[in-house]
C-alpha cells in the first residue's frame, strides 16, 4: 500500500506513548468541572478495557499461537485501537454539545485521522490488514463507549487552545526530530511476560507462526506496531 504521503507520521499519533497521555490530560482538563468526572472516568475505563484486549490477544498469540492462520489474524492492532480511543473523542470534546452539526463534523474528522494511522499500519508492513480490521472493530466500540460517556462534556475554549498547542509542539518535534520518536518496547515486555507464562522457551513468531517453530524473544520483539 502506497500513497504520496509519509506513512511514518501517524505511528506517534497512534502510539501508547502519545495516546495515554493525551487521554489523561484531557480527562483531568474536563474534570475541572465536577459534572464531568464520572464521565471521564467510564471513558478511562473504556480505554482501559480497549489496552487490556490488544495486550491479552498479543499475549495469547506470543505464549500460546492463538490466532485465525486462514486470516492471518494474531491480534488487535494497538496502534489502531488507541486511535480510535483517543482521537476521536478529543475532536468531540473540543466542541460544544450545543452545536451538534459542528461536533458531528468534528467527531467525523477524529474517526478520519484514526483511520488514516490503523491504514498506516498496513503500509508499513506493521500489520496485516485482518489485525487492523479488528482493531478497528474494537477501538470503534471503545470510541462508541466514550462518546456517549461524553456526549454532554466538552473542553474550556482555554483548555482546547492548550490542547491544540501541545498538538502543534507534538507534531513539530516530529518533523524536528525527522520522525525519530522514543518508542515504548511493548511488544518486547508482552513476549518476555507471555513465555515466563505459558513455559515456552520463546514466543511464537508470525514469520515462523505455520512451520509452528518460534523465533528468539529478541527478534519478535523487534517487530514495530
Amino acid at each position: 500500500m502506497d500513497l504520496d504521503w509519509d506513512w511514518h507520521w501517524f505511528v506517534v499519533p497512534g502510539s501508547a506513548l502519545c495516546v495515554l497521555p493525551l487521554a489523561a490530560l484531557v480527562g483531568l482538563l474536563l474534570m475541572r468541572v465536577p459534572a464531568a468526572r464520572a464521565p471521564v472516568m467510564r471513558w478511562w475505563c473504556a480505554v482501559a478495557a480497549g489496552v487490556a484486549l490488544v495486550a491479552a490477544s498479543k499475549m495469547a498469540f506470543y505464549g500460546w499461537g492463538v490466532g485465525v492462520r486462514a486470516w492471518d489474524l494474531t491480534c488487535f492492532s494497538g496502534h489502531t485501537v488507541l486511535a480510535f480511543s483517543l482521537w476521536p473523542v478529543l475532536a468531540a470534546v473540543a466542541v460544544p454539545p450545543r452545536k451538534r452539526r459542528w461536533r458531528w463534523l468534528a467527531t467525523a474528522a477524529g474517526v478520519g485521522f484514526a483511520l488514516l494511522i490503523g491504514l498506516s499500519r498496513i503500509a508499513l508492513d506493521a500489520h496485516p490488514p485482518s489485525e487492523v480490521i479488528a482493531g478497528t472493530l474494537l477501538g470503534g466500540a471503545v470510541a462508541l463507549a466514550s462518546l456517549r460517556a461524553l456526549r454532554g462534556q466538552w473542553l474550556a475554549p482555554d483548555a482546547s487552545a492548550a490542547v491544540a498547542l501541545l498538538l502543534c509542539g507534538l507534531f513539530l518535534a516530529l518533523a524536528w526530530t525527522d520522525l525519530r520518536f522514543p518508542r515504548v518496547p511493548s511488544e518486547h515486555w508482552l513476549a518476555r511476560a507471555a513465555t515466563a507464562v505459558s513455559g515456552r522457551q520463546a514466543p511464537w513468531s508470525r514469520k515462523a507462526w505455520p512451520a509452528e517453530t518460534p523465533l528468539s524473544p529478541d527478534v519478535e520483539a523487534a517487530r514495530s506496531r
